[in-house]
């Protein structure tokens, strides 16, 4: 197939990019700086120019605590929501499928039970509110927008592509800083390898609607800190707090796991345990920062 891939230099899109090229896909890899999707000619012209197969709209406002900053909160619409409507509209001009990446976030933590698809959304946060209407200006008008829009929600994803919360314990951890993290937020952590696979893999398939697709099990932020920093061999105390404490701007939900069952039936797979795509995931960083010069 031929791929266009929006927001293809961020954190998912790299992987993106990475695992269609893999597998033999022709990619069209086009970051901020090439493609504005807050731009409906910019999007619009380049559509009509490329004709892809599909558009894995990558490009997305992801700081969740900022997001709740009025300012932060209108570019974070403009980007989730206006740019997702945009892409939808001009990729159902040129007969193109859109895949939108989703958030655990949609969901408000009250079920103690993983979510399934088509549980009723209410989210607690401004990034919340705006992944969601990206959903719905992805999928809401398919039969005239976007007859083939999927949609794929994940959760907690770390990866090679810039900063993350792995990352971020590890080199705390290595300057030494005193590490206290959220342990009373329960979700999936998630590579962004496996994540890109099973965005490719459902769109080969031919899905469409909304999937969800992480790691498999659950944990919370502090379990996670304390996994990596024990894989990568560090004796580091990480105190657990909750999110009282922590005082975040954003409200996150208490539980954010996704229910798998559906997309494991559909793909013929189980997803891989979180903490062994921990450690994969820890083992290629270690590997890459070997070889760098």
């Amino acid at each position: 197939m031929k791929l266009l891939v929006t927001g293809a230099r961020g954190l998912l899109g790299t992987e993106v990019v990475r695992t269609a090229a893999a597998r033999a896909h022709d990619v069209l890899a086009l970051g901020r700086a090439e493609l504005d999707v807050t731009s409906a000619e910019d999007v619009r012209r380049t559509l009509e120019r490329a004709r892809p197969d599909a558009v894995l709209h990558m490009a997305a406002y992801t700081a969740v605590d900022r997001a709740e900053a009025e300012a932060e909160a209108r570019e974070a619409h403009a980007v989730n929501v206006g740019g997702t409507r945009t892409v939808a509209a001009a990729a159902a001009a040129v007969g193109a499928a859109v895949v939108y990446p989703s958030t655990d976030y949609v969901f408000d933590g009250a079920k103690s039970a993983p979510y399934l698809p088509d549980d009723g959304p209410r989210p607690l946060s401004v990034y919340g509110a705006t992944k969601l209407e990206g959903e719905r200006a992805a999928t809401a008008s398919r039969a005239v927008l976007a007859p083939n829009a999927l949609v794929v929600r994940t959760s907690w994803l770390y990866g090679g592509a810039g900063r993350n919360f792995v990352s971020g314990m590890l080199e705390r951890a290595e300057r030494g800083e005193r590490l206290r993290v959220v342990d009373d937020q329960t979700g999936t952590p998630t590579w962004t390898r496996h994540v890109a696979e099973g965005i490719v893999e459902l769109l080969e398939r031919g899905a469409r609607g909304v999937w969800h697709v992480t790691d498999r099990g659950a944990c919370t932020w502090c379990e996670l800190a304390r996994e990596a920093l024990r894989l990568r061999g560090m004796d580091v105390a990480v105190e657990g707090v909750t999110s009282a404490e922590w005082a975040a701007a954003a409200e996150r939900p208490s539980y954010s796991v996704l229910d798998l069952s559906a997309t494991e039936a559909f793909l013929g797979r189980r997803m891989i345990p979180w903490q062994e795509a921990l450690a994969r995931y820890l083992a290629e960083r270690v590997g890459n920062d070997r070889t760098r010069p």
